[in-house]
């Protein structure tokens, strides 16, 4: 068992080798549109990434992740404009504070259930939405916060897309990672305790609420360095954009159909879909503004109904099914030797 479970993580670091390679290609693109394409298919990626290490694995469904990303950009962004700190250290500080309320948020709605948790998320970013409409003293309000254009490495503004790209792409080297180690350790064995049945994995003694925090705090640290930089290379946030639960929405379908709870699911998702929205937007946007939702509610729909576990999810349960009756296959054959074995004596 333990070398199965070895030789799985060895798949999944090759695996991440290569989609890295694959995404590195992009740096032989001098187009500026493609760039900003893969930009962000790079960004959301990252995202729902982080929105799986939490709602993947644990099987809660938070549709206001935003609030960790949209907090983390607001305090980097107004440390960087108001205080002139360098946003390398101001994202690491709007991710600590973003960490500080996932922390209140676990304490507070972690003990919900069903849809009374996906409610509260849901308001915690809309109540943070309004919190920096109404503080425009500190937030320029409703008109949100413009950086300045001046480029510089500790400034994290840069004249091409390029750097940003590697960064995001950085990024998502890391919370896939991550994901991997959580994946074949102990707390990723709790978490998906935990999601299957939460009163079976209490009374086998793992600490549902402790594990569901730490899912957490993770989850909003990665969600908000993801916003931080992206917030470096747009040049601007307003409430309306850094806490738009659209947001939280979309990492939640690219996820689910990529596969939740796989290490892989949410890039699957992230490269067939953000490209294919764009497009859509591209194509449908002037004459049939929003055409592309029903488009996205249509794929969903038919992955729920025909692929439950995604693509990912999907191949991985193929990949078990035949190992499964490769073991099959390959004991009763050993049954049978052992039969005629005996049977020649």
């Amino acid at each position: 068992m333990k070398k199965l479970m070895t030789n799985k993580k060895y798949r999944d670091y090759v695996i991440l080798g290569i989609v890295l390679v694959l995404f590195l290609l992009g740096l032989f693109v001098d187009n500026r549109f493609y760039l900003d394409v893969l930009i962000s298919i790079v960004y959301f990626a990252v995202l729902s990434c982080a929105w799986n290490i939490m709602c993947g694995y644990v099987g809660e469904l938070s549709l206001g992740h935003v609030a960790f990303l949209g907090l983390g950009q607001y305090t980097c962004v107004l440390l960087y404009t108001r205080l002139g700190l360098s946003p390398w250290v101001g994202m690491f500080l709007g991710s600590a504070v973003a960490m500080l309320l996932a922390f209140f948020v676990g304490v507070l709605s972690l003990r919900l259930k069903g849809p009374f948790f996906t409610l509260s998320t849901i308001a915690l970013a809309t109540v943070l939405q309004i919190f920096a409409v109404k503080l425009d003293g500190l937030t320029n309000g409703a008109a949100g916060v413009t950086i300045p254009y001046e480029t510089g490495f500790m400034r994290m503004i840069f004249e091409g897309y390029k750097p940003i790209y590697i960064l995001l792409l950085i990024l998502l080297a890391i919370v896939v990672l991550v994901t991997i180690y959580i994946n074949h350790s102990k707390l990723g064995s709790n978490l998906i305790a935990i999601r299957e049945n939460d009163t079976a994995a209490a009374s086998l003694g793992v600490n549902v609420f402790r594990n569901k925090v730490i899912a957490l705090l993770i989850s909003a640290f990665f969600t908000s360095i993801a916003g931080c930089i992206y917030a470096q290379y747009v040049l601007f946030i307003d409430p309306v954009g850094a806490f738009n639960t659209t947001i939280s929405e979309k990492t939640a379908i690219l996820t689910l159909i990529g596969g939740s709870g796989t290490v892989f699911g949410p890039v699957i998702g992230s490269v067939i879909m953000t490209p294919l929205e764009i497009w859509l937007r591209t194509v449908l946007g002037s004459t049939y503004q929003g055409a592309y939702l029903i488009i996205y509610g249509v794929i969903l729909i038919f992955v729920i109904l025909v692929i439950p576990k995604g693509i990912m999810g999907t191949v991985n349960q193929m990949i078990s099914k035949r190992r499964t009756k490769k073991l099959e296959s390959q004991v009763i054959a050993d049954a049978g030797l052992k039969t005629e074995s005996k049977g020649s004596v």
